[in-house]
């Protein structure tokens, strides 16, 4: 087994192709309402309410590689995935570092909403899809105030980001907004602070391709990429799908972002995986943990009939 040195959680801030419509449709999901204005978390809830984490379980022995965040006493791990064909991405309590005394023995380790596990993958943009592993870059109107990114090494709403980066081109005595958003259309009110976006139809170059070096395939910033949706059936409905995402997924992509110093563009960097949820995990076993693709992914794999989860 490879494994990578302990981190702190911290350190992430500072195949078959299929149609390009699939990848677009696998944008950065949004917070679900749990990020407000000025980018703060939701309450959490109370440890007792969070129902322990039950996954597909694994081997250790299986394992093929990972990392240790000792600040969450948490092990992230790769191994062959147990829905799906290929690798799939594992989450188990770490005491590897346990003191000499039982008081050093971790029970249960609750993971916060938004609480950053791994990296998803170093990459580059293109026009042309190239595996099911690809993310688009692409916001959907009026979903700046409830999608979550990374920027300034903080979790906030794409507006907030936004936001700070358009006062600072106002600072420096440029109030325009054009150009704020890769591959998107800004506007701002600057007397509201209201933010809309929408997507620049005459861009392209937005699809995000991983590249994984051989010495970094278990790194702690590659690790993302080898999540699988746990939630995908194909007989499955809509609702259905959601349903499912809602109990077996419990990891989300967002965006980093980083503005560009040359022209104070805002830009994506690398996708960065985090909790969706509040995660009480209890086992010490490792246990197959999913990300939500989205109905409209497999809705457009289906129909190219191209895709590593359809046997």
């Amino acid at each position: 087994m490879r494994w990578s040195s302990t981190f702190s959680a911290l350190h992430l801030l500072s195949s078959t192709p299929t149609s390009i419509d699939a990848f677009l449709s696998r944008h950065m999901p949004t917070s679900n309402g749990s990020f407000t204005r000025n980018g703060g978390a939701s309450v959490q809830r109370a440890t007792n309410d969070i129902e322990p984490y039950v996954g597909p379980v694994g081997s250790i022995g299986d394992m093929e590689g990972g990392i240790a965040v000792g600040d969450l006493a948490l092990q992230v791990l790769v191994a062959p995935s147990l829905v799906a064909n290929g690798n799939g991405l594992f989450l188990c309590i770490d005491n590897s570092d346990d003191d000499a005394d039982e008081s050093g023995s971790v029970e249960e380790i609750i993971i916060p909403q938004g609480t950053p596990i791994c990296g998803y993958a170093r990459g580059y943009f293109t026009d042309e899809e190239d595996g099911d592993k690809s993310v688009g870059f692409l916001f959907g109107e009026n979903s700046a105030d409830v999608t979550a990114v990374f920027y300034n090494k903080q979790l906030m709403t794409l507006s907030d980001a936004l936001w700070t980066a358009y006062q600072e081109r106002c600072t420096e005595g440029n109030p325009d907004s054009s150009g704020l958003l890769f591959g998107h259309q800004v506007e701002i009110d600057a007397d509201t602070g209201g933010v809309s976006i929408k997507a620049d139809k005459d861009f392209f170059s937005r699809i995000f391709i991983p590249e994984i070096k051989e010495e970094d395939q278990f790194s702690a910033t590659s690790l993302g990429v080898y999540a699988n949706d746990l939630a995908y059936d194909p007989d499955s409905t809509e609702e259905q799908y959601f349903e499912n995402s809602e109990r077996n997924n419990i990891l989300q992509l967002v965006w980093r972002l980083a503005k560009d110093e040359k022209n104070g563009m805002i830009v994506p960097t690398w996708p960065v995986v985090i909790a969706r949820q509040d995660v009480r995990l209890l086992n010490t076993v490792p246990m197959e943990v999913g990300l939500q693709y989205g109905f409209n992914y497999w809705n457009a794999v289906t129909k190219e009939g191209a895709s590593k989860y359809i046997k």
